[in-house]
């Protein structure tokens, strides 16, 4: 694959990829982090292809609608076998667009428009074999209806605005606001396709679509029937509340405050944010934009895929390189910092983890063990009931890339130092 001087130049100052605003660093970010779109997501394998479905933009300002105001879309992918009633929505991530000008940006991407949307497109399920033997390396039940949700708002699904939003440095330009009624609109299409008579269903997503899937999996439950089995897998979308390493105010917190504003996130009907979370923190409500904090208030039982050392949160909320004696000290903190923000997650009852030191953040899941089992393997023992409680917690304790064990052994992970 021959990569432009562009792509270059962004490879070597990662943090100018950090929101994907721009054509080619989403090209890149495709390159580095492919699980994170493309409709794979965090499964082990993808589905057969789909053409895509756009969503009609039949009720006015109610409309769902990408950035630059075409519609939202999805690639629906049935059970090859025609038989299952077992379904996947896969979110796709992508950062978040920080203000109106990367908004305006990102509405030239497919990230922020469908007009270039691919014809069609592949979808990784991650609902579990319901007979799946222990020692079954890949317990992943491929055969799903799998819907592929591509990610156009820029908010993770979340925001609302009626009437379009000027963007003040470029007069005459508006942007819209929609997340949310693209995440529903999506919903309605797949209980019409069949998700009503789901025997189970996991919601799912990958970096932004991580976030995604803590904000909206208890939307999702409260629509289905009380006999579907639901459960959610956010996959590195747990990104901490935390300074940048020069300790200046250009940091996620203030970045996603940010976006609440602007986007509108709200809550209830037609807001991205959880109620219960906006009692839990009246007086700074963006907080429930941030994974650690609104996921004490999800009902669904979850099962979270992350590295403490996320090579995307090092680049841009720690904002450093690791280059030196000093920002590698800040790496190691900052994986310390996670164990200190996860704590919580793991006194939940019914939740469960695979958290990994691993320098990654479209991590190779599959290729990642602790305690001689991967992933999915946990994944799977927690979905079936084989583990409950502290058990279902797999934490690397080791520091950055297992101590380098990890890059020994040939897994891809970014070098550290």
């Amino acid at each position: 694959m021959r990569i432009s001087a562009t792509l270059l130049l962004l490879t070597s100052f990662p943090s100018l990829v950090r929101a994907c605003d721009t054509k080619e660093a989403l090209e890149l970010d495709k390159i580095l982090n492919p699980g994170v779109h493309g409709g794979l997501g965090g499964s082990s394998g993808l589905g057969a292809s789909a053409p895509v479905t756009f969503l009609p933009q039949d009720k006015g300002d109610e409309s769902p609608a990408c950035l630059d105001g075409t519609p939202q879309g999805f690639y629906f992918v049935p059970s090859a076998s025609g038989n299952s009633t077992s379904w996947t929505i896969s979110i796709e991530g992508g950062g978040w667009c920080y203000d109106e000008d990367s908004c305006l940006s990102r509405a030239g991407t497919d990230l922020g428009s469908s007009k270039e949307w691919p014809e069609s497109n592949g979808c990784g399920c991650m609902n579990v074999k319901e007979n799946a033997d222990i020692d079954d390396t890949d317990p992943i039940d491929h055969d799903c209806n799998c819907i592929f949700l591509p990610y156009c708002d820029g908010a993770s699904f979340s925001g609302y605005r009626p009437e379009p939003w000027d963007v003040p440095n470029s007069p005459g330009e508006v942007i819209y606001f929609r997340g949310i009624k693209n995440f529903d609109g999506v919903v309605d299409a797949a209980l019409a396709l069949g998700m009503s008579e789901a025997t189970d269903f996991v919601l799912t997503g990958d970096s932004a679509g991580g976030l995604s899937t803590f904000l909206h999996v208890d939307r999702v439950a409260s629509r289905l029937p009380s006999t579907t089995t639901v459960t959610a897998a956010p996959v590195v979308g747990f990104f901490l509340d935390h300074d940048n390493y020069a300790g200046s105010d250009a940091n996620y917190t203030a970045w996603m405050k940010y976006i609440y504003g602007m986007q509108n996130l709200t809550f209830g009907t037609n807001g991205g944010l959880m109620a219960e979370c906006e009692a839990r923190y009246p007086d700074q409500p963006h907080y429930c934009f941030m994974s650690p904090y609104m996921h004490h208030v999800i009902e669904t039982p979850y099962y979270v895929f992350n590295s403490k050392f996320d090579s995307w949160q090092l680049e841009n909320e720690l904002q450093t390189k690791w280059e030196t004696a000093d920002e590698q000290a800040a790496v190691v903190q900052y994986g310390g910092d996670f164990d200190q923000q996860f704590e919580d997650v793991t006194e939940e009852e019914g939740n469960g983890a695979f958290v990994s030191t691993c320098l990654c953040h479209g991590c190779p899941w599959f290729d990642l063990e602790l305690e001689g089992r991967n992933s999915y393997q946990h994944y799977a023992d927690w979905k079936l009931g084989r583990t409950k409680g502290g058990d279902a917690f797999k934490i690397d304790m080791r520091g950055p890339n297992g101590d380098g064990e990890l890059v020994a052994e040939g897994i891809a992970c970014s070098a550290f130092p």
